[in-house]
């Protein structure tokens, strides 16, 4: 007999454990595929509904998948992406102050940011984030804002260079040039053009890969209804913010924030007439 019936057992146990082996690498490239972009619905559940725990869980699947494979990068930049959420949900809060934790928060976001443009100089999602990030750690910490101020503009502007057309960076300049005071930069006018531009630009993207970036179309509008809101062109901002929910009926900021506002705004103009 050639082989006896341990060295059989040995045999079959060591065929299988091969066996294994050679199939486990492209089942484990497809399960972090599915992990990642089910943990992308979860960030984008928890946005839409400003839930603090769903973008924990989200950010916490988000870390586990750091350093799986080839999708790092973007494990990096949407767990960063939760961490962002979660400190300006916070920031919106009126009770009390939430200064440490929201620091905390941008602090991870500015460092899981920086990993993933580390890992991909030409990733101009992760520049745009990383110079988002950096200037809410100004409004946090503004007596560190002339360093913080050098950090946001060469990383905006690396994502400018590299994606000059993305949407999303055409939007997240307007709300810079929409929130700057004029002295250093700003221009309202100039900022409703460019959200303007990115709803155009927005209108014709058409992201094929699941694990791509795809935010802000729902947002550039309720942008938009801010910008109007503010001229008092009511009739114009209660526009934009159905138009914002007809791509994103779940936005939970303009149902449950901006319309409310605007809402109130309409009675003090009717009551007034």
């Amino acid at each position: 007999m050639l082989f006896s019936s341990c060295t059989r057992r040995h045999f079959a146990l060591a065929f299988v454990l091969v066996t294994m082996t050679l199939f486990a690498a492209p089942l484990q490239g497809q399960s972090v595929r599915e992990q990642l972009i089910e943990a992308k619905e979860m960030l984008t559940d928890g946005a839409n509904r400003r839930d603090q725990e769903t973008l924990l869980r989200a950010r916490t699947l988000f870390e586990e998948l750091v350093g799986a494979d080839t999708l790092t990068m973007f494990a990096h930049y949407y767990a960063a992406s939760a961490a962002n959420e979660l400190a300006n949900i916070l920031s919106q809060l009126e009770e009390g102050s939430h200064r440490r934790q929201i620091l905390e928060y941008v602090n991870y976001a500015i460092m899981h940011f920086e990993a993933a443009t580390a890992l991909d100089d030409n990733f101009a999602e992760g520049w745009l984030l990383l110079s988002a990030s950096y200037a809410q750690k100004i409004t946090v910490t503004p007596l560190k804002a002339i360093g913080l101020g050098r950090k946001f503009s060469k990383a905006m502007a690396r994502a400018r260079e590299l994606a000059p057309d993305n949407p999303r960076v055409v939007l997240l300049g307007a709300i810079t040039d929409y929130n700057l005071p004029r002295i250093v930069g700003g221009n309202k006018e100039r900022a409703v053009g460019e959200l303007k531009e990115a709803a155009t630009l927005f209108a014709n993207e058409v992201v094929e890969d699941s694990v791509l970036p795809s935010w802000g179309h729902e947002e550039t509008y309720a942008r938009l209804g801010i910008a109007f809101m503010d001229e008092g062109n009511l009739a114009e901002a209660r526009a934009s913010f159905e138009r914002s929910l007809e791509i994103n009926p779940d936005f939970g900021w303009v149902k449950h924030i901006l319309i409310p506002s605007l809402e109130e705004l309409e009675a003090e103009v009717a009551a007034e007439n």
